[in-house]
């Protein structure tokens, strides 16, 4: 598909792209007394909803759909809800397992319908799933049932998360998509490296984790806090590891600083993407006000936990 056949799709997009929440907006959010007035706000700004997850929900819902509308049926944005497609997997087999309804705890939108993944445990066929999860699916599926480890199908799931995203940017050979893709695989590590060296465990545990890169030998090797440090700045000289979470705030960032670079063009399916991204950014920052004024969070607080706007 040709840059040119995008054009229409990135100069509608850019209209919705101005109409996001300014920095002035996401201050009266911050100031609001309660979390009735944010909502009040956040409905004269034109979202739909009359509480918290229904203005979250509905805004992310009406941006993929006009997405999907302007976009040629070819656009890879859809790399964009692995990560919901691979934990509505999880949630489905993990639910089915154990004898629990899993219907209101998915992610959406998604590429899969989360009833596809219950169809293929009935049917025992999973060729009805698209490529990008099908192996994955059959194989977190065979280590649930045999050996009823949740966690270790959890780890082998997450993993083919990440390398389908990792797959599909190869096959689109865009170096842009390949770069977001490489940025994911190393935050992905970088966290679980931290994190399961944080909480204690085995080496062989990480090991088991992390997506292979140039970077994740190094942090399987560590063994304090101070040698992930140094392997994450090794990696990314501009990483905050003053704290696990301040460091998680960086992550956040580093993915919004990537992808503004393509906000600027006029052609193909960059803009797009990077305002889907931008968008579910802007939603995550909605979401810690709401959730921060319900619960009687101080502001300072609130501007502490938030992360960089896109626009």
């Amino acid at each position: 598909m040709k840059d040119v056949e995008y054009a229409y799709a990135v100069a509608y997009i850019k209209t919705l792209e101005n109409k996001m929440l300014t920095y002035a907006d996401i201050q009266s959010l911050i100031a609001a007394d309660t979390g009735a007035a944010a909502r009040d706000i956040l409905r004269n700004r034109g979202w739909e909803g009359s509480t918290n997850e229904l203005l979250l929900k509905n805004e992310l819902e009406a941006s993929w759909k006009i997405a999907y509308e302007v976009c040629p049926p070819d656009a890879p944005i859809d790399i964009l809800l692995f990560e919901n497609d691979f934990h509505n997997m999880k949630t489905v087999f993990k639910a089915k397992a154990a004898g629990a309804d899993w219907r209101n705890m998915i992610l959406k939108p998604s590429v899969v319908e989360p009833e596809v993944f219950e169809e293929a445990i009935r049917n025992g066929d999973f060729s009805a799933l698209p490529p990008f999860i099908r192996g994955a699916a059959e194989q977190t599926y065979h280590i649930l049932t045999t050996t009823m480890d949740g966690q270790l199908a959890e780890i082998y799931a997450d993993k083919c998360a990440v390398i389908a995203v990792l797959d599909r940017a190869k096959e689109e050979k865009n170096e842009f998509l390949i770069g977001w893709a490489e940025l994911v695989r190393d935050i992905v590590n970088m966290k679980t490296a931290w994190r399961a060296l944080a909480t204690g465990k085995s080496k062989q545990f990480i090991e088991n984790a992390l997506i292979p890169s140039p970077s994740s030998e190094r942090l399987i090797r560590a063994l304090q806090e101070q040698e992930i440090k140094d392997a994450i700045t090794s990696l990314y000289r501009d990483a905050d590891v003053s704290s696990i979470g301040a460091f998680e705030r960086w992550c956040d960032n580093k993915k919004i600083e990537y992808v503004k670079r393509a906000k600027a063009g006029s052609f193909g399916f960059l803009p797009i993407f990077a305002f889907l991204v931008g968008k579910s950014y802007e939603i995550q920052t909605v979401r810690i006000i709401l959730s921060c004024k319900e619960n009687g969070v101080s502001d300072t607080v609130i501007r502490e936990r938030l992360r960089d706007m896109y626009v």
